[in-house]
């Protein structure tokens, strides 16, 4: 008579544990080398059609750092989703990873060859965007890097693309709605504010036209005008200093919040925080350095500093998460949210000055004298903030591998 048992090869086979984590990661895989695709017909196309103007060419750089990113990250999450859904165990995150130094040298070359598209204008649509790609997602990688090659031992690359993925589109796009909605209670705050004022028809019309004039010449020098109203500077502080950093810092790590208690290390949740924070700091870089080509190659460096602010509170955040969720100390988690929150203020509203030091500047060059030297006062605090920021990642990671 025959068996009515199955063979033995079918009745021992374990499932596979990570099978349902592998599709979702194909499936997020897939919807990013559709938009990687998209963005690159756009990156083709937009050249071709429009004309050859600032804010087309910024439009490509933006299309173009899309597309880099989306088929990029897209083949990265479709090699781990594919691993998963077979059952294979994740890989070192250690071992992805470059040395520091080979990001260094790479960061310096994406700065050069991009200032040597920028200035060869027949070539700048189609060749600078892909350096600005890099010289954006470099330096938070980068500091990932390091994180990785010192604590990324034997925690899986798989979780690792995870976190990046929660900062880079979760957490960025949360703290974007958010934003916005806040950004429109004070647009309409201040349009009650104008509407109060006896002139206000006259002061809205010379808006408009101000706005009109910018856009068809790019030449935003006459709105620096507003920027240097003291009210209005205030608006904006309030905003990117006040408001801002308590929004990014609550999602940007919240990833790390659904650890496993009885399975996370220390080292595996500041990791993962730095990845969201690297994630969170590559997007924001290729939008945030796009805006200003004219001043490209400072506006890249400055950003260096923005990636430590990222990827230190990233680390931060996720030694809070571990302390609460595995230590069970939620007051820890609540005084690295103060800290995080604190020291990103402190970078935005320096940046602010920063910005508004060179409006200054170039509306009233007879107090040439006075706003250089308030420059290279912003910029050595920045400077301090940034070696602060180093210093910290460095510790944490020191204090985790233990």
């Amino acid at each position: 008579m025959e068996s009515s048992q199955p063979p033995n090869n079918l009745a021992t086979k374990p499932p596979n544990p990570h099978f349902a984590g592998g599709v979702w990661l194909l499936v997020l895989a897939a919807l990013l080398l559709l938009c990687g695709l998209c963005s690159a017909l756009f990156y083709v196309v937009l050249p071709l059609v429009a004309r050859a103007n600032p804010s087309n060419l910024q439009a490509n750089v933006i299309c173009g750092s899309t597309a880099g990113f989306g088929l990029l990250f897209g083949i990265a999450l479709l090699w781990q989703g594919l691993n998963a859904v077979r059952g294979r165990t994740s890989i070192s995150s250690a071992r992805v990873f470059p040395r520091l130094i080979v990001f260094v040298l790479a960061f310096i070359g994406a700065i050069l060859l991009g200032l040597g598209t920028l200035a060869f204008q027949p070539i700048t649509a189609y060749a600078f965007p892909p350096w600005h790609f890099f010289a954006a997602s470099l330096p938070p990688l980068a500091l990932l890097a390091y994180g990785a090659h010192r604590l990324g031992q034997s925690s899986g690359l798989r979780a690792l693309l995870v976190s990046f993925s929660w900062g880079a589109l979760v957490a960025t796009a949360l703290a974007f709605i958010i934003e916005i909605l806040i950004a429109f209670v004070f647009v309409v705050i201040a349009a009650v504010i104008i509407a109060s004022l006896p002139n206000s028809r006259a002061l809205l019309e010379q808006m408009q036209a101000q706005l009109r004039l910018a856009q068809r010449t790019q030449d935003f020098s006459a709105l620096s005008q507003w920027y240097s109203n003291p009210a209005v500077l205030a608006g904006v502080l309030l905003y990117f200093a006040v408001i801002v950093p308590p929004i990014e810092e609550a999602v940007k790590a919240l990833v790390v919040g659904f650890i496993n208690p009885k399975q996370t290390r220390a080292a595996d949740a500041v990791l993962w925080g730095m990845a969201a924070g690297a994630g969170f700091a590559v997007i924001e870089n290729m939008f945030n350095a796009s805006v200003g080509l004219a001043i490209w190659a400072p506006l890249v460096l400055l950003r260096v500093g923005a990636a430590i602010v990222h990827v230190a509170n990233g680390a931060n955040m996720g030694r809070g998460w571990y302390a609460a969720r595995v230590e069970r100390r939620w007051g820890k988690l609540f005084s690295a949210y103060l800290v995080s929150v604190l020291y990103h203020a402190l970078w935005n509203g320096t940046a602010i000055m920063l910005s508004n030091n060179g409006f200054n500047l170039a509306l009233n060059s007879a107090a040439a004298t006075a706003s250089t030297l308030l420059t290279g006062a912003l910029l050595l605090i920045l400077f301090i903030l940034a070696s602060l920021g180093l210093v910290w990642i460095v510790y944490q990671v020191r204090k985790s591998v233990n």
